[in-house]
């Protein structure tokens, strides 16, 4: 099978090389068209042409003997469709807008007469899909261009989306599968931020512009559900965006975007005598592009940059100047700690050991960001691009406390190369990229070379780390659709490769249960954490596919399609990677460890079939019919792996020492990691280990949709249905060998608590989802979009290791689970354009049309319930709950910040080990959030001069109700500020833009 493997992987690198080149369908449109005469009967054997209006591109296509065709591998852009048959008039159709992903039926009918005559028609976009069962939604040019998107960033459109969930500013979710399972592609070709796994964003969003600036996108199309077997490595949906080329005609633009305090609300929270937080924030760039050869070669080119100097509101609970006086008093060495603290900006009762801090930090950021792209038709049969994006984000974070502020230095470099060659019955794409990231990521008080540490009750903690996360990933793919009679065949393969690399450093943390503790220097666990040694890792995967669109009548084609996708083992440079494969061989003495190489067993079974069929009921072509049935395979999330390198056996990355052993060892404030290593290589010191369950498949979905198209007009468009989804398999954080909870003895003494990672989690996810879709008719464009959902999982139905907490009780998984955090029941968007017509109104002249004309509205609505909050009781045992009583757990009252009550639980006994002595009866998510609704507003004038020159100024209002939109209460049921609401979403704030075009 190996063998097999690699000679796959040598074919696709050997084609790529010899110059097959190409890209995939999510990257291009196909049609499928059938050309009749009047009496309904085909036209065989007859030429048809399609023309790019903008580059003259030209790709030919001949009917079979039925009159069908398939021109497939279209380019984004308008065409011009021409069809030349002997005895018939010349039809010709302008205007035909073709988006990527795009799969439409396209009939034509000729009148019979002089082939000199002509047949000319103005088409309109396609608004239904009625060609494949894979459901591809679109964010348009002009929702790109018009909608308010605060700097800049397109990722805030993504969630205007049926079944879309923004859950971090790295990752999304579609139809409540994994975040992490997105594949984020420009041009078909891999773009994720992160070299360990596939994001929107750099590493922890760490930039403001995400993917590609503004600038250079075109359009971005969302494929999700049953998706094509052309679509791989995507666990819940492919993020793809089209980038901008160049075309016949010059054209460029240049553009300044500002915010800035003086045009803001005050935040709710903010105290009536305090100052506004300062904002300075500049974003600023440009683009042009044009021909260098006319019909033969173009280019474009984008630059963005942005300058960032706020300060931002944040909230932490601190230790009290009385309450810091006392333990120093009672532990000197604290000093240096507490130090890193600032007081309480809030009343707080006598005697407390902390209290809340409301305050200002700076927020600094900048980058500059720069895209080329070049466009080469090399013949009427072959077109290449090339693209290159290069960013150079940093930001400094704010933080609570000004000694610990993290800050994020980031470079990337992507290129890519794309490649396509048509003839009459089939056409190739191929595609291949190059990407490079580079990450560091620092605390400030990782050089102050103190521990941290973490008191319960009083709820106050501080750590530090240093990391760097450097990596690369190379990919080459290829496609060949071959129109064999009522049949378009495509088949096709993929070579990708992850190459990671980490170093990573943390401070140790020494964590109390409660502030009496703490003042008596008696820690419930200790935690060492001595990182991961610099090291460099590999990952590779194939695939092959095969689709076949089989146009089984006029209206009625049935899409069937198989892939399979092998990944192969995580291997590191180094060597440093150790991992016991499952927790009996940690048990054994000695420990027993997977070979170099081979940590885990590959997953050799992934065959993903996926069917479907879209049926055009009745005579007018205005209904469609969908369903279909598919399955996806994740990639492993390479963040999972770095913990199991280790310096040596005895030094891996994380000791978690509780009970006896924190007393044997005599673990009291402050021990260094440099005075801890020799005692860890003590052979009389219990081990700790990091294991990854040797026989962990790799996560998998299945997937399955029914919905319904109408096209109610020319430019309206209505949708709803059903989608399912069940995910199996998923990555999940366990940790084994705890120690009992009565007596705090472990199970096998000799080994530590320790991590596992097994997949154990699933999710399931059932949905009705809805929209109405108005294109620009009437000087008004809108869509609505509605999601009933329900998401449940045993964790979070997520592999990244960011966001998938532990179950309460060990011994019992099912008990967890429940809905997941991020899913909202009810969620609903409206976003629309409107082209104000007050100069026809006014029947304004040629002067007053320049003041009343070019005005434009444009808005974004949205309203969905608030998350689900898991309330926890803080011990040794991680997402430990307390008992849930009876009584109404929120607080119905005048005081809105005040929302869960406190009377409503009831702490569990903590024994030895310092957990609960059993686990509490209250559910994983058993309550809701407060419910969230927002509205973005956007205002413009357009100046047009000359006719190729623009002038548009524009005004952005975010939260334009300025409505209090609260935040989650504290979690916590021992804090003292358990229920409380403790920040609230932005208040009102402006955006001012300028933008010049030609």
């Amino acid at each position: 099978m190996k063998s097999w493997l690699q000679f796959a992987a040598l074919v696709l690198t050997g084609t790529w090389l010899a110059g097959g080149v190409a890209i995939a369908q999510r990257t291009t449109a196909n049609i499928y068209g059938i050309v009749k005469d009047s009496s309904g009967a085909g036209v065989p054997r007859i030429t048809v042409t399609l023309v790019n209006e903008l580059t003259g591109t030209e790709q030919q296509v001949t009917t079979n003997d039925l009159g069908e065709f398939s021109a497939t591998f279209l380019a984004v852009g308008r065409y011009t469709i021409t069809v030349r048959a002997p005895g018939f008039k010349t039809f010709v159709q302008t205007g035909l807008e073709l988006t990527a992903g795009q799969q439409i039926r396209y009939p034509v009918t000729l009148e019979v007469g002089n082939i000199a005559e002509k047949i000319e028609v103005t088409a309109e976009a396609p608004l239904l899909q009625n060609a494949s069962v894979q459901i591809t939604e679109n964010i348009t040019p002009q929702q790109i261009r018009e909608l308010p998107q605060a700097r800049r960033d397109f990722t805030q459109l993504l969630t205007l989306q049926t079944g879309m969930v923004r859950n971090t500013t790295e990752y999304v979710q579609i139809n409540g599968l994994a975040g992490v399972g997105i594949t984020v592609t420009v041009d078909g070709v891999d773009a994720g931020g992160d070299s360990e796994s596939s994001s929107l964003s750099a590493f922890q969003g760490a930039n403001i512009i995400n993917v590609l600036s503004q600038e250079a996108i075109q359009e971005v199309n969302v494929a999700k559900g049953v998706v094509s077997a052309e679509v791989g490595r995507a666990f819940s949906g492919n993020i793809n965006l089209i980038s901008k080329g160049g075309t016949n005609e010059l054209h460029g633009s240049l553009f300044e975007n500002l915010q800035n305090d003086i045009l803001n609300a005050r935040n709710a929270l903010l105290a009536p005598t305090a100052v506004k937080p300062p904002i300075r924030f500049n974003q600023f760039g440009g683009s042009i592009g044009g021909p260098v050869v006319r019909d033969k070669a173009f280019y474009f080119f984008t630059y963005e940059g942005y300058r960032q100097s706020n300060f931002a509101i944040v909230t932490a609970q601190m230790p009290t100047p009385e309450f810091k006086n006392q333990a120093i008093a009672a532990v000197p060495a604290y000093r240096d700690i507490l130090g890193l603290f600032q007081n309480p900006s809030e009343p707080y009762a006598p005697g407390a050991a902390s209290g809340l801090f409301r305050g200002a930090s700076a927020d600094e950021a900048h980058d500059n960001h720069f895209v080329f792209r070049g466009d080469y038709n090399l013949r009427s049969s072959d077109r290449l691009f090339g693209r290159y994006t290069r960013g150079r984000p940093f930001r400094n974070q704010p933080n609570a406390l000004p000694t610990n502020r993290q800050s994020y230095t980031y470079a990337a470099d992507f290129a890519s190369l794309s490649w396509v060659h048509s003839a009459q019955t089939w056409t190739s794409e191929a595609r291949g990229g190059v990407n490079y990231t580079d990450a560091q990521r620092l605390n400030k008080a990782y050089a102050a070379g103190v521990p941290g540490l973490n008191v319960q009750g009083a709820n106050f903690s501080v750590g530090a780390e240093f990391l760097t996360l450097t990596g690369h990933t190379y990919s080459i793919e290829e496609v060949v659709s071959k129109a064999a009679g009522r049949h378009t065949i495509k088949f096709g393969g993929a070579y990708f490769v992850q190459a990671p690399g980490r170093f990573d450093e943390e401070i140790p943390v020494f964590t109390y249960p409660n502030p009496a503790a703490f003042l008596a220097n008696q820690p419930s666990q200790v935690q060492f954490t001595f990182g991961v040694p610099r090291f460099h890792g590999k990952t590779w995967n194939t695939a092959l596919f095969v689709q076949d669109d089989f146009k089984l009548r006029p209206n009625l084609i049935v899409n069937l399609g198989a892939r399979y996708e092998y990944y192969s083992v995580f291997r590191d440079k180094e060597g440093s990677l150790l991992n016991a494969g499952n927790p009996s061989n940690a048990f054994a003495n000695p420990p027993r460890y997977r070979p170099a190489g081979s940590f885990y067993n590959a997953d050799k079974n992934n065959i993903l079939p996926r069917v479907g069929f879209a049926w055009s009921p009745g005579k007018s072509g205005r209904n469609v019919v969908r369903s279909g049935f598919g399955m996806t395979v994740a990639p492993f999330n390479l963040r999972n792996f770095y913990t199991l390198a280790a310096y040596d056996p005895k030094v891996i990355f994380r000791y978690r020492f509780t009970g006896a052993d924190i007393t044997r060892l005599n673990l009291r404030y402050p021990v260094t990691n440099a005075q801890m290593l020799p005692v860890v290589r003590n052979e009389n010191v219990p081990r700790a280990f990091e294991i990854f369950f040797e026989d962990n498949p790799n996560p998998y979905t299945v997937q399955w949709t029914f919905d319904i198209q109408r096209q109610i007009t020319p430019t309206l468009v209505f949708q709803t249905g059903y989608v399912g989804n069940k995910g199996l398999k998923i990555h999940q954080s366990h940790t084994f060998n705890l120690p009992d909870r009565v007596t705090g003895i472990r199970p096998v003494p000799s080994v530590l608590e320790s991590n596992l990672r097994d997949s154990s989690d699933f999710s399931v996810y059932h949905a009705w989802q809805t929209s109405l879709k108005k294109r620009m008719s009437h000087d008004l464009a809108f869509n609505v979009n509605y999601t009933w959902s329900r998401n449940m999982a045993l964790s979070q139905g997520d592999y990244w290791g960011g966001n998938d907490p532990e179950v309460q009780d060990e011994t019992n998984y099912r008990a967890d689970y429940g809905p997941i955090t991020q899913n909202r029941t009810h969620s609903m968007t409206l976003d629309a354009v409107y082209e104000a017509p007050f100069d026809r109104w006014l029947k304004a002249g040629s002067v007053l049309k320049h003041v009343a004309g070019g005005w434009q509205l444009a808005g974004i609505l949205g309203v969905a319930n608030g998350a689900w909050l898991n309330v926890l009781q803080p011990s040794t045992f991680l997402q430990s709950r307390p008992d849930y009583n009876g009584a109404n757990p929120y607080v119905n009252g005048p005081n809105r910040y005040l929302y869960l009550n406190r009377g409503a639980f009831t702490l569990i006994p903590t024994g030895p080990s310092g957990a609960p002595i059993r686990p509490g009866n209250l559910g994983k998510n058993a309550l809701r959030g407060p419910g969230f609704w927002n509205l973005d507003l956007s205002v413009s004038k357009n100046f047009l001069f000359r006719e190729r020159y623009g002038l548009k100024f524009r005004a952005d209002v975010f939260n334009a109700t300025n409505s209090v939109r609260l935040g989650n209460p504290i979690l916590q049921v021992n804090n003292a500020l358990f229920g409380q609401i403790t920040s609230v979403a932005s208040a009102r704030s402006m955006q001012m833009a300028l933008r010049f075009t030609f």
